[in-house]
């Protein structure tokens, strides 16, 4: 009888996820849009998925005026380009640019979510 290996899917803990250092300001090559970069780090003690980032405009009531949502294989880069896993410990820094929500919105957040 054969066996067939299986593997356990990576441990996942949103809540060890941690970011610091958000800057949004205009992009400097286009129009209209907005440069963001965030260290993020995993707090855990052991690697796990890279999330979904969230980043959320809001207005001057908390309503969202937009939101966009990026994989990991739209925000590493360089050494990290298509890892799978955060390694604990260690800040990343990231790079995402999106369109320019306009004047409405005054606040804004970076935000995880699982794969």
């Amino acid at each position: 009888m054969k066996s067939s290996a299986s593997f356990l899917p990576a441990r996942v803990d949103i809540s060890q996820l941690r970011s610091s250092n958000l800057l949004v300001r205009p992009h400097p090559e286009f129009p209209n849009a907005l440069a963001i970069d965030a260290m993020l780090y995993n707090r855990a003690d052991y690697s796990q998925p890279f999330p979904v980032l969230l980043m959320q405009f809001t207005d001057s009531q908390g309503r969202e005026v937009a939101s966009r949502r990026f994989r990991p294989d739209e925000y590493l880069s360089g050494e990290l380009a298509g890892a799978e896993l955060m390694p604990p410990q260690v800040p990343i820094r990231v790079a995402l640019s999106m369109l320019d929500p306009g004047p409405r919105a005054v606040s804004y957040t970076l935000e995880f979510e699982p794969r």
